[in-house]
C-alpha cells in the first residue's frame, strides 16, 4: 500500500510539473508569449492542462478556437475595478471545441459549446449555446450574461442530450419584444439565477425544458421597474418532468400550477433588490425582499445565495490585482515616489 502511493504522489507531481503557464497579449506589452488564443492553441508548446493568462490590454476581435482542455484565466468583466478601467475582451465568438476547458473571469462575446464538462466561471457573455449534437453536460456559474436578442442560453435544439448545469448567474433579456430566455435543455440544473426578462408582451422566460430542477431562482417579466404581463400560466413553455421549487415569480397566478413557490410582494424590483451598485451587485437583496430566506436549505433565493455566490466584476479568485497607481511627478532625495494599490478577490 505505502509503494503504491508514494508511485501516485509521484505521478502527480510528474503532472503538475508539466503543466505550463502562459501569457496572451499584443506584443507592445512586454513578457507575453502569444499575442492570441489561436496563436496558444496553434503551439505544440501548449498542451492539455496548461493556462493561459489574457492580459488586461488583450482585445480580441477575431473569432478564437481553443482546441485543447486547457484553463484560460481573465480580469474580470468591470473595468470601474482597476485604475487603467481596462480589461481582457474577447469582441468575437469563443469557440470550446474540447472537452474539460475552463474559462475564468473573462468579458465575452458569445460562447459556443461543441463537447462536454466545459466550465464558465465568473465571466459576462451575450449568448452561449450547444453547437454539437453530441455535447450533454456543460456548467456555467456566476455568470453575468445581457443581451437584447434572445435566447440568451440555448442547447442543441434537436439534441435530447443538451444539459447544463447554470448557478449564480444574472441573465438578463434586455429587449422589449417577446423573447426566450432560456432554452432547449433536459436533465439540467438551474439554481439560484435572476432570470429576468422586460418584455410588455407576455412570454416565457424558459422555454423546452425537461426533466430539471429549478429551484430558488428569481424569475422576472419587468417592464419600467414593474412586473410586465404575467408568464401565462406557466414557467416554462413546452416542458415536462421538471421540479420547480422555492422560485420567486412574478404574479400570483402562476402559483396555481406552482404552488411550492412565491411571488415577490408589492409589485416593485426596487421591493426585491437593494438596486446598488454594478452588474450583480445590483441584485443583493434588500432586507425585507422575499427572497430572503426561501431557499430549499434556508438560505437566500438568487444569484448572492447557493453554493457559488455571485463576486463584483467577475474578478478571478486569489489572483492579485492594481486598483490604483500612482507616480509622483518630482523626486523626493533622488527617488521617484510610487504608490500602488493591490487588492485580492478573496471569494
Amino acid at each position: 500500500m505505502k509503494k503504491i502511493l508514494i508511485a501516485l504522489m509521484a505521478a502527480m507531481m510528474v503532472a503538475g510539473a508539466q503543466a505550463k503557464s502562459w501569457k496572451i497579449g499584443p506584443s507592445s506589452v512586454a513578457g507575453m508569449n502569444f499575442a492570441s488564443i489561436n496563436a496558444a492553441m496553434s503551439s505544440s508548446s501548449v498542451t492539455a492542462g496548461d493556462t493561459l493568462y489574457l492580459d488586461q490590454y488583450y482585445n480580441e476581435s477575431a473569432e478564437q478556437t481553443v482546441t485543447k482542455k486547457v484553463v484560460i484565466i481573465g480580469t474580470g468583466y468591470d473595468t470601474s475595478l482597476t485604475d487603467e478601467q481596462v480589461v481582457a475582451t474577447l469582441t468575437n465568438t469563443l469557440n470550446l471545441k474540447a472537452s474539460n476547458i475552463e474559462v475564468k473571469s473573462v468579458k465575452l462575446s458569445t460562447v459556443y459549446f461543441y463537447n462536454d464538462h466545459c466550465i464558465l466561471d465568473r465571466c459576462y457573455a451575450t449568448g452561449i449555446s450547444t453547437q454539437s449534437t453530441t455535447a450533454e453536460m456543460n456548467h456555467i456559474y456566476s455568470c453575468y450574461i445581457l443581451n437584447n436578442s434572445a435566447p440568451l442560453i440555448a442547447g442543441y435544439a434537436s439534441n435530447s442530450l443538451s444539459q447544463y448545469d447554470i448557478q449564480n448567474c444574472v441573465i438578463d433579456y434586455t429587449s422589449n419584444y417577446s423573447g426566450t430566455v432560456i432554452q432547449y435543455l433536459t436533465s439540467s440544473i438551474i439554481n439560484n439565477n435572476i432570470i429576468r426578462s422586460r418584455c410588455y408582451s407576455s412570454s416565457y422566460c424558459l422555454a423546452n425544458i425537461k426533466n430539471s430542477q429549478i429551484t430558488n431562482n428569481i424569475i422576472q417579466n419587468y417592464y419600467n421597474g414593474y412586473y410586465a404581463y404575467d408568464l401565462s400560466s406557466e414557467v416554462i413553455a413546452s416542458g415536462s418532468g421538471n421540479t420547480i421549487e422555492h422560485n420567486i415569480l412574478s404574479r400570483t397566478s402562476v402559483l396555481t400550477n406552482y404552488p411550492t413557490n412565491k411571488i415577490g410582494f408589492g409589485g416593485k424590483e426596487s421591493e426585491l433588490f437593494t438596486q446598488t451598485g454594478n452588474f450583480s451587485d445590483y441584485y443583493k437583496l434588500s432586507d425585507k425582499s422575499a427572497a430572503k430566506g426561501y431557499a430549499t436549505d434556508g438560505g437566500d433565493v438568487g444569484c448572492h445565495g447557493g453554493m457559488f455566490g455571485c463576486p463584483s466584476g467577475g474578478r478571478p479568485q486569489f489572483i492579485p490585482y492594481f486598483t490604483k497607481v500612482t507616480v509622483g511627478s518630482r523626486s523626493e532625495e533622488g527617488k521617484l515616489p510610487v504608490s500602488i494599490t493591490v487588492k485580492i478577490q478573496d471569494e
